[in-house]
């Protein structure tokens, strides 16, 4: 009998952006059940007979996985993986790179063959998952299925983005291309075109894509969420109006004596102040959205919030945009930006006094104050290293990557 990839490649899948029949397995949700059963309920969910699936069904490792509606999608993209593995472990990769260069001319395998590979990918579609969990509000398959291939490619870029600030290494960046494109390209063989020499070169090797940071019009954006709901359109202005993580929102206090914003505890465990003395109407707003945000909190809480409005919310107010959508984060990236150009058009003093009081009430002694103006000033970068400190960044070079900025 053919492999599950031989079988899948001979049934059209629907594109991506339109919301696709899924296998009705409710009797499965809340019951875990072996890769057996589970190669039945995919062979079911691609309209596939049961046998096409046979040639893998002994596997000697057995993943265990939860179908659902609801399942979380990192399970869809191991699901993906599981079975390429399936369809490959038993055939030799040179025999399938042969096959590939007398068709088409390449090397290439559309499967998975060897257990180690195999145990990569799975890492890495896994950690593909949480990222668009966490960062991006993709939750869940039906939420997946829902985007456009354009949207699927920023979530790429984004994703990328973020391991760059991670700090990963070349090798351990080409391991994600490939798990990726494998993957990703097995939903959607269009999404392989977007897997190009100049893109893989841009991933591995950290150059900056100059798009796909911030929305084009979020004027438009923030209008149409007030309408959709009001609750929603408060968490996307405090984004970006204080740069704040969408992690962050729940812990905003207000200082008004000091005309300042606060974030206990932001990332890495470190506090973070946005100021506002100068940027009063940003204040006032801020304590509006806030206002509104509590009201709400006092009914339900902030993660049912987040996960369960605002994201699907904030993906309607992009579409009715006609803007892709970028996740709550390009908020953060416009706030940097914005207050950047800002603060570059004040006088040197201007921008130096106001950088030392961001030192001083972080409690830095006078030699460590001194130390961090000689730094900046040797790279003329006060206004950055501004910025730098209000997005709680430790470094300059990353909020450089917000602001779109070469090293000086």
């Amino acid at each position: 009998m053919p492999g599950v990839w031989e079988a899948l490649r001979k049934v059209e899948a629907p594109p991506l952006g339109k919301k696709r029949v899924v296998v009705e397995a409710n009797h499965f949700k809340n019951e875990l059940i072996s890769l057996k059963t589970y190669s039945a309920a995919v062979a079911r969910r691609w309209g596939l007979p049961k046998k096409a699936f046979q040639g893998g069904i002994d596997m000697v490792k057995e993943r265990r996985i939860q179908l659902g509606r609801r399942n979380k999608v990192k399970y869809l993209f191991i699901r993906i993986a599981d079975a390429l593995f399936v369809a490959g472990k038993s055939k030799s990769k040179h025999i399938a790179f042969k096959e590939s260069y007398e068709k088409n001319r390449t090397r290439q395998s559309e499967v998975i063959h060897s257990h180690s590979t195999h145990d990569t990918y799975v890492e890495v579609v896994a950690k593909f998952g949480d990222f668009l969990s966490n960062e991006m509000g993709i939750k869940y398959e039906s939420n997946f299925w829902e985007l456009s291939t354009d949207e699927v490619y920023v979530c790429i870029e984004k994703y990328f983005e973020k391991q760059k600030e991670n700090g990963l290494a070349k090798k351990t960046l080409q391991k994600h291309i490939s798990a990726l494109n494998k993957i990703l390209g097995a939903i959607n063989p269009e999404i392989k075109e977007y897997f190009n020499a100049d893109n893989r070169a841009r991933w591995r090797d950290g150059v900056e894509k100059q798009d796909c940071d911030r929305y084009n019009n979020s004027d438009r954006i923030i209008e149409n969420l007030k309408k959709i709901d009001e609750t929603s359109y408060a968490i996307a202005e405090i984004q970006r109006l204080t740069g704040a993580r969408i992690g962050d929102v729940k812990k905003l206090q207000i200082d008004e004596e000091n005309k300042r914003v606060f974030f206990p505890r932001s990332k890495g465990g470190r506090d973070r102040s946005v100021y506002f003395d100068r940027f009063q109407e940003e204040f006032e707003k801020v304590k509006e959205c806030k206002e509104i945000l509590d009201r709400a909190l006092e009914e339900r809480r902030f993660s049912e919030i987040r996960e369960n409005e605002y994201y699907n919310n904030l993906r309607k107010a992009c579409r009715k945009a006609d803007e892709l959508y970028h996740g709550s984060h390009a908020f953060r990236y416009e706030f940097s930006q914005e207050r950047h150009k800002k603060i570059t058009q004040w006088s040197q003093e201007e921008q130096e006094a106001y950088y030392r009081r961001i030192l001083e009430e972080r409690g830095k002694t006078e030699k460590d104050i001194e130390k961090a103006f000689k730094e900046v000033r040797e790279k003329d970068a006060v206004a950055e290293a501004i910025i730098s400190e209000e997005l709680g960044h430790s470094r300059l070079d990353i909020s450089r990557q917000y602001l779109k900025l070469r090293a000086k």
